[in-house]
């Protein structure tokens, strides 16, 4: 009967679950823009950057020239073969390098460093001077233009020192001056060149502020279509970095004569009157007391003054060239998706950035994926509307990331620009009345059933010992009943908790803070108000009212600067209008299963309600800042007639930017209207947004 038992062979394969594909699995979500996007951007950035260096190089060797040909006696003093050969000089590229380390690369750091996509909210310069004293960045760029602009001087000095041997003693900047007898008098030509590329350094720091060169200068950039894209580097850029720095070396110039002659004949004896000062700066810079600062100083010394001068259009010229250099660089539109497997994931990956930057070149990408005609194309954007492979899907994504960006600029809008109030804290909902249940019919019985355990008459004491005892429970169950029945009146003498003493203290804190800043408030406006009668009192009247009319401009808010701060991010805003529309129009053939026309009204009612919030502005501009008629206009002071015209220009300014987003907001409209027709009908719309794209489909 054993013999006839199967055995099972030892060798035999394990018992395993059948496998199926059937099992739901969790579709992947997309990959974050820091892992697929933005490192393709940034490798193309960082080539770019080489690209600004190349270009500043041979700016900076092109002026190493010119100051090396002029130390050494022009062209005329060298002969034309020394001119020829000295350009491609070892010395010549040595200092060209250190120009280059110490001119151009600490500026472009500096731009990369701080480069931001929007741009600073002000509506005003004081504004923008208050808001850029409270940033890093200011404190950063002061340093490095002071930093560069020293360092600059310090070559100035090597190449003269090294090739002009034929200059007299009192011209080489050297520390101090040659003399026997005051061995430690210092050289006023440093000084002077010296406080030169100081008052340089602030001016270009006072011009990079008032301009915001820290924001990206998106127009005529990425708006533009195709091939119209500025261009970096040409003759142009050389010839309008030449006169901006020209110009403005200029006002430097003069405004650091006028410094330099306050701080010689105003500052400097000042400071001698001081009890121990003037025993530390005797030895150093009695000389500079002898005579008075005269106009004939500076005919005396024009060679100095044209020796600072050039030195400082040489700076500013370096600087000039290089952040210009960086503006249209760094705009330039990027293309990095068509190198990726799946180009539709990486751009929906892309504008998921947190960093508009970035974000933008996303957008700008999508609006050419869009836009594009050809059958591969056509392919890889049905490949994104049907796409099921992630969760959230591609054109989920999209929508909900470019209606969203939609959405929050709508509403800064509607602020202009403010930030959001806080929202206050919802009040507690009231406590519902409850019904009484009836009674049942059979009462319940809530002692207890079970008979208790008797306990012994020690633990008994000691309970009775430990706790309050019925007679303390008694008497503070009374006392509470007793002052609840206490009149209001008398109420007032009964101890507050601890809690209420906390909240009785925060508030007496708070109202002491609130009165205390308005105090200090009060306080400088009168201080302000004194002085500035005083100084009316004491000072010409052509000084006051020039010092008025300063006051005033800096002070008064730009209409377009307001417009501005309402649209910050306005150059996304008008790409992710562009790219919905287009996606919306190309879905009608190339949407197989109807993804897109789901979010048709939401894409259609968010785009209206933004175009007709716009519109409203600019009517309210149009009233308020039209110019009157011509028979009007000859009624009114000279000063009324120019403020109204100011006015108007800047209404103006305010219209092109409005029209940024507007005008794309239009296009996409017609689009989708011209593309859907009679299809529309079967969408339901709001009321308003209803007669507004009626509007659109009367037109077309």
């Amino acid at each position: 009967m054993a013999s006839n038992t199967p055995q099972r062979a030892s060798s035999s394969t394990p018992i395993t679950a059948i496998r199926t594909t059937l099992l739901s699995r969790t579709a992947p979500s997309i990959p974050p823009a820091s892992q697929l996007y933005e490192p393709l951007v940034k490798g193309v950035l960082r080539h770019r950057l080489y690209k600004i260096f190349l270009h500043s190089a041979l700016f900076s060797w092109a002026l190493v020239t010119v100051w090396m040909t002029w130390s050494r006696g022009g062209m005329f003093g060298m002969g034309a073969k020394e001119s020829l050969v000295l350009p491609v000089m070892p010395s010549t590229i040595a200092f060209t390098v250190a120009t280059f380390f110490v001119g151009t690369l600490p500026v472009v750091v500096l731009r990369k460093t701080h480069l931001v996509a929007a741009p600073t909210p002000a509506t005003s310069p004081s504004k923008i001077l208050s808001g850029a004293l409270q940033k890093r960045s200011t404190r950063n760029a002061l340093l490095t233009y002071i930093a560069s602009s020293l360092s600059l001087l310090l070559l100035h000095v090597f190449i003269t020192g090294a090739y002009d041997k034929t200059a007299p003693a009192k011209e080489r900047l050297t520390l101090f001056v040659k003399s026997r007898k005051h061995p430690y008098y210092l050289n006023g030509h440093l000084i002077y060149v010296l406080f030169s590329q100081v008052v340089v350094a602030f001016a270009c720091l006072l011009r990079c502020v008032l301009l915001d060169r820290f924001a990206v200068r998106w127009a005529h950039t990425l708006t533009a279509q195709g091939e119209n894209k500025l261009q970096s580097f040409g003759l142009a850029r050389v010839v309008t970095v030449g006169l901006t720095a020209l110009v403005y070396t200029v006002f430097i110039t003069v405004a650091h004569l006028v410094v330099f002659a306050v701080a010689r004949s105003v500052a400097l004896p000042l400071l001698f009157q001081l009890p121990f000062v003037h025993t530390v700066l005797r030895p150093f810079t009695a000389h500079f007391l002898r005579g008075a600062w005269t106009i004939t100083l500076l005919t005396r010394h024009w060679s100095l003054v044209s020796r600072a001068f050039y030195l400082a259009l040489t700076t500013v010229g370096i600087w000039e060239f290089a952040e210009s250099a960086f503006d249209a660089i760094v705009a330039e539109p990027v293309a990095v998706a068509p190198q990726t497997a799946d180009p539709g994931l990486t751009l929906v990956s892309g504008i998921t950035s947190t960093d508009g930057y970035l974000k933008l070149f996303a957008y700008a990408e999508l609006r050419e994926f869009s836009s594009e005609d050809s059958a591969a194309a056509s392919a890889r954007r049905t490949a994104l509307f049907t796409d099921q492979k992630y969760n959230p899907s591609l054109w989920s994504t999209l929508s909900r990331e470019s209606l969203l960006t939609l959405g929050r600029d709508y509403q800064l809008f509607l602020r202009r620009g403010k930030p959001a109030t806080p929202a206050s804290t919802a009040l507690a909902p009231a406590p519902k009345t409850t019904v009484p249940l009836p009674a049942p019919a059979t009462p319940l019985i809530r002692t207890k059933v079970y008979k208790p355990t008797q306990t012994s008459p020690l633990h008994a004491a000691l309970e009775t010992f430990a706790s309050d005892g019925p007679l303390a429970a008694a008497v503070s169950e009374t006392a509470e009943v007793g002052a609840s029945h206490i009149p209001e009146l008398f109420r007032s003498v009964i101890p507050a908790s601890p809690q209420a003493k906390a909240d009785a203290a925060v508030e007496k804190v708070k109202k002491a803070e609130e009165n205390v800043a308005a105090l200090v408030k009060e306080t400088k406006s009168k201080w302000r108000s004194s002085v500035s009668s005083a100084l009316s009192a004491s000072l010409p009247r052509g000084v006051v009212q020039t010092a008025g009319q300063v006051r005033s401009w800096c002070t008064r808010e730009r209409v377009h600067r307001v417009a501005e701060t309402s649209l910050p991010n306005r150059y996304m805003d008008a790409l992710a209008a562009e790219v919905l529309c287009r996606l919306t129009c190309a879905s009608l053939t190339e949407d197989r299963y109807g993804v897109v026309q789901r979010d048709i009204p939401k894409i259609i009612e968010a785009l209206l309600s933004f175009l007709t919030a716009l519109e409203e502005y600019q009517a309210e501009l149009n009233a308020a800042y039209t110019l009157p008629p011509p028979d009007v206009l000859q009624k009114l002071a000279p000063k009324e007639v120019a403020d109204k015209e100011t006015l108007a220009l800047e209404a103006a300014r305010a219209g092109e930017v409005l029209s940024v987003v507007s005008d794309a907001v239009k296009d996409g409209i017609v689009q989708v209207v011209r593309t859907f027709g009679d299809k529309l009908a079967a969408f339901k719309f709001p009321p308003h947004i209803a007669r507004k794209l009626q509007g659109f489909v009367d037109y077309n």
